[in-house]
């Protein structure tokens, strides 16, 4: 019984090490929001020549849904657990799916169409906040990447 729990006792402490010791860690919608509260306000682009890297306001959008806007083009207004879909027009399923992390959130949308099956793909949005006020943005097809600063 002794062993038992030196053992128990050794592999809680090592997982609780390790875990210390990952950078990012999950998180979930109730975290996040609570996370990004204190990032509102204006940011300049430090690094990004897209039309979406373009000196912007971080704000948070309480309705209809929860959510966050950087700017006009970089809009996360939908924030949802787990996967979403959705029936748009010409398209048979386009589905949205988050996950939240301490430090940002990763958007994966794969969309489908009826009319053309060659036409069906994803891209994935990745936000994430750095220290000293600095967000960095990235996007798949197109491939885009900025870097924002707080002002």
């Amino acid at each position: 019984m002794r062993y038992y729990f030196c053992l128990v006792f050794f592999l809680f402490s090592t997982s609780s090490y390790a875990s210390a010791l990952l950078d990012v860690k999950p998180s979930n919608k109730t975290q996040f929001l609570a996370l990004i509260k204190d990032k509102q306000g204006n940011y300049k682009v430090k690094e990004g020549s897209d039309a979406v890297c373009q000196n912007a306001s971080f704000s948070l959008i309480k309705e209809p849904t929860q959510g966050f806007r950087l700017g006009t083009l970089i809009d996360f207004s939908d924030l949802h657990n787990g996967t979403q879909v959705k029936k748009i027009p010409n398209y048979c399923v386009v589905s949205s799916k988050l996950k939240y992390f301490v430090d940002g959130i990763v958007r994966t949308k794969r969309y489908f169409r009826c009319d053309n099956e060659d036409d069906n793909g994803s891209t994935t949005e990745d936000l994430r906040f750095k220290d000293n006020g600095i967000i960095t943005y990235t996007l798949s097809k197109p491939d885009v990447s900025c870097v924002f600063e707080k002002q």
